[in-house]
C-alpha cells in the first residue's frame, strides 16, 4: 500500500466513526427524550446561576448520562446542556421552575415537566439539594 491509500483508510475511518457517533449521540436523545424537552423548553441565558458541571442524570428509557451533564439553576430555571461531545441532538435547556414536578424514588428524585411530562429526570437527593438553594426559594423537592 502506498501512503494515498492509508492516509484514506484513516481518513475514511475516522469520518466513519464520527458519523457514528453522531447518531449514537442523537439517537440517546430521541429515546432518551432530551429532544422533545428542548422542542418545549428552549433555553435561556441563566442570570446570576450556580453550576455544577460533571453530573448524572437518567432520563426515559434508562438513558443515562453520567458525567455528561452541566446543570445550572438560578431563581427562574433549571439550566441543563451536555458536554460538547455529547451535545448533537442536546441543544441546552432552561425549565421553569414552576413547570417542574418532583417526586421521591427509592434512592433517586425524580423531576417531570409539565407540558413533557412523559420524559422522567432522575437525579441523587444530593443534586436535589444543591438545585433547592440555588433556586432561591422557588423550588423544593422535599413537597
Amino acid at each position: 500500500m502506498d501512503i494515498v491509500q492509508t492516509m484514506g483508510i484513516v481518513l475514511g475511518g475516522i469520518t466513519a466513526f464520527g458519523i457514528f457517533w453522531l447518531a449514537v449521540v442523537w439517537l440517546v436523545a430521541q429515546i432518551g427524550g432530551w429532544s422533545k424537552l428542548a422542542a418545549v423548553y428552549p433555553a435561556r441565558r441563566p442570570f446570576n446561576e450556580t453550576c455544577w458541571s460533571l453530573q448524572n442524570g437518567r432520563f426515559r428509557w434508562g438513558m443515562s448520562y453520567n458525567g455528561v451533564l452541566k446543570v445550572c439553576a438560578d431563581a427562574q430555571a433549571l439550566h441543563l446542556s451536555v458536554f460538547f461531545f455529547f451535545r448533537p441532538g442536546h441543544p441546552p435547556l432552561s425549565i421553569p421552575w414552576e413547570d417542574i414536578i418532583v417526586s421521591k424514588r427509592a434512592f433517586l428524585v425524580e423531576l417531570r415537566c409539565r407540558r413533557a411530562d412523559s420524559v422522567p429526570l432522575r437525579i441523587s437527593p444530593r443534586l436535589a439539594e444543591r438545585l433547592e438553594q440555588a433556586s432561591a426559594g422557588q423550588w423544593s423537592f422535599t413537597r
